[in-house]
């Protein structure tokens, strides 16, 4: 199934998790915020919630400065 992390491709198995998202790029859950077609997904759900062909993932790296 192919979905898009930050409007790049990626092509994941079918019943493919958030989660399983964020590992096969190798990006930390700690320190980011994951949304789903414009719906946030909690933390605690990106291992649950699972993905549909076309899905285009967000990801937002908290940062911080001054």
């Amino acid at each position: 199934m192919k979905v898009k992390i930050n409007n790049v491709a990626l092509e994941l198995p079918e019943g493919a998790t958030l989660q399983d998202a964020l590992d096969a790029k190798n990006i930390p859950a700690k320190g980011i915020a994951t949304a789903i077609n414009g719906k946030v997904v909690p933390a605690l759900l990106r291992g649950k919630k699972l993905l549909n062909e076309d899905d285009n993932i967000v990801i937002i790296k908290a940062f911080y400065g001054g």
